[in-house]
């Protein structure tokens, strides 16, 4: 409880060939809003 995985640290493969800017705002919103 309370550690939360975000941005490039989740090492997702996208299509873009790595810029993976959407996930890392997502990811980044939804931990801290849960937060």
């Amino acid at each position: 409880k309370g550690l939360y995985f975000a941005g490039e640290i989740l090492d997702v493969d996208a299509f873009t060939g790595g810029y993976n800017l959407q996930i890392a705002f997502s990811t980044g919103y939804s931990a801290g809003y849960h937060c």
